[in-house]
């Protein structure tokens, strides 16, 4: 496989996941970043309940029968996605944000009364999620601009 694309994987399983779903309205519940192989195993980075790490992609998504998955390649060279990568290799070992998970619930219960307020800034910066990770990512790439609008 081809590595610098972004994963959204979907759990069959797991409350956390599940709820993430629900909030989200997704039926995505992760993502991650693929990266080279390492002696022929596909590798990813993440955000997950460990921090930002390394995961074998073959293992925990290609034959995990609870993991639904797709991946999406990115249009630019792969000069590019390897310099991202590189500046992803810098958050390896960052904690999780599992505070973030509180903006979000924020988030869907002001939607659910008729107020967005999507566009204000998480309140809590420590740490990174799974989508914090991938977006950086992106940005790293000069794909910001596709969250504009």
């Amino acid at each position: 496989m081809s590595y610098g694309n972004i994963v959204l994987a979907s759990s069959k399983t797991g409350f956390i996941q599940n709820a993430i779903k629900w909030f989200t309205k997704s039926v995505f519940s992760h993502s991650l970043v693929t990266m080279p192989d390492v002696l022929g195993i596909s590798i990813g980075i993440e955000a997950c309940e460990g921090g930002v790490d390394t995961v074998r992609f073959d293992k925990n998504y290609v034959n995990d029968p609870n993991q639904g998955y797709q991946v999406w390649n990115l249009k630019v060279s792969q000069d590019i996605k390897d310099k991202a990568i590189i500046q992803l290799l810098n958050e390896l070992e960052v904690g999780y944000g599992f505070l973030s998970y509180v903006w979000f619930i924020w988030r869907r219960i002001n939607f659910l009364v008729g107020r967005d307020v999507k566009a204000s800034n998480n309140w809590h910066t420590s740490g990174m999620i799974c989508s914090q990770l991938c977006v950086a990512y992106l940005n790293a790439c000069g794909l910001n601009s596709i969250f504009v609008g």
